[in-house]
């Protein structure tokens, strides 16, 4: 029998402006309709387990939400050790996870639009709903943007200057930018995580004869808060940036990519009943996965460092700080070190090669 705990979330107290303005309306309703409908319609479609957190109980008013889940650490689920950084063995496991995740999206989109839609369809926008933002967060992106490009230029002269000037002049307004690439356009549309990072899911280990305590046996999703319909390779690149380094990513990347492709092939094939479409094929998805690569690497320059360096305020304490742009500034372009700097500068170098190599423009309106 399953050991029962419960975990809560809940908003702290503010006014009803405050709690749109910071996107918790959009959030607790997206984890509610979640794990109330989203959830159980596409396993009953499937006729599979996602291994999500189980779900008791969601509450969402003007000004405050509350959801209730289980503990899933009392059933032998874990959060990898490392703060950020997944080895091959738990990237591997997390990509094939995602793959099965989004074909389940695209089988039923494909097979039962109406369906699909419907399920989907009161989903609200969870990052770029709005383009008046925060200060801070604002400074935050500019800085962070800063160091990418700053960065790349120390540690490769092969990036073209120009080439660097278009990635700025292309994220200079990261909230259109975002929105607009985040919109659902065909034929690349399924269901995303949106928020599909080492810290939110968790992997059951091995134990037994010639299997090692470190050795992933199966995987889990939590926090549904960003659920999205999207491309797929929104999730895929944002999970490679923030949750794989440079120096397993880049010798193991036509690994991760074909495992993904395999998988997402195997299980749109299983669930649809027909043929893999073209466009899902590698040789088409490498082009759209370029294509969202200078977004993860905004959102990396935003949050790598904070897996790195963490800062240690709550989240209502940076939700109450006012810190000075030139606060902001030195904090963005050096907490973390060498560590984020070596990792911005590569994911410049990454999307440089694969541009030139694949002929994709990037910055094309």
């Amino acid at each position: 029998m399953d050991n029962i705990g419960l975990h809560h979330q809940k908003t702290p107290p503010m006014p009803e402006q405050i709690f749109e303005a910071v996107s918790f309306k959009a959030l607790f309703n997206n984890e509610i309709l979640a794990y109330e409908k989203i959830i159980p319609a596409l396993e009953k479609f499937g006729g599979v387990s996602l291994n999500t957190a189980r779900y008791y109980y969601g509450i969402l008013n003007n000004n405050s939400a509350i959801v209730i889940t289980e503990d899933f650490g009392a059933n032998g689920w874990q959060l990898t050790e490392d703060k950020f950084g997944l080895c091959i063995a738990h990237t591997l496991m997390a990509v094939k996870y995602l793959a099965k995740f989004h074909a389940l999206g695209f089988a039923m989109s494909h097979t039962n639009k109406e369906q699909f839609t419907q399920l989907t369809e009161g989903l609200m926008e969870s990052r770029y709903g709005r383009d008046e933002v925060q200060d801070k967060w604002a400074m935050t992106l500019e800085c962070g943007l800063e160091r990418v490009i700053q960065r790349a230029k120390e540690y490769f002269e092969e990036i073209p200057e120009q080439f660097l000037e278009n990635f700025r002049e292309l994220l200079t307004q990261p909230m259109a930018y975002g929105r607009q690439l985040v919109k659902p356009k065909e034929p690349y549309i399924t269901l995303c995580h949106g928020d599909y990072l080492r810290n939110n899911v968790a992997y059951k280990y091995g134990k037994g004869a010639g299997i090692s305590e470190n050795t992933p046996l199966d995987i889990m999703m939590f926090d549904l808060q960003t659920l999205r319909v999207s491309s797929p390779m929104f999730d895929l690149t944002f999970f490679l940036a923030l949750s794989t380094v440079t120096d397993i990513r880049q010798p193991n990347y036509d690994q991760i990519f074909k495992t993904y492709c395999q998988n997402l092939k195997e299980n749109y094939e299983k669930f649809a009943k027909q043929p893999l479409p073209q466009y899902l094929s590698p040789d088409a998805l490498i082009r759209e996965y370029i294509r969202f690569l200078p977004h993860s690497i905004l959102i990396t320059s935003a949050f790598l460092l904070e897996m790195v360096e963490p800062h240690g305020q709550s989240g209502e304490q940076m939700l109450n700080a006012k810190p000075t742009r030139e606060e902001v500034f030195q904090d963005i372009m050096h907490r973390g070190g060498d560590i984020v700097d070596y990792e911005l500068a590569n994911q410049m170098l990454e999307l440089y090669q694969l541009a030139t190599q694949y002929n994709v423009d990037v910055f094309a309106k």
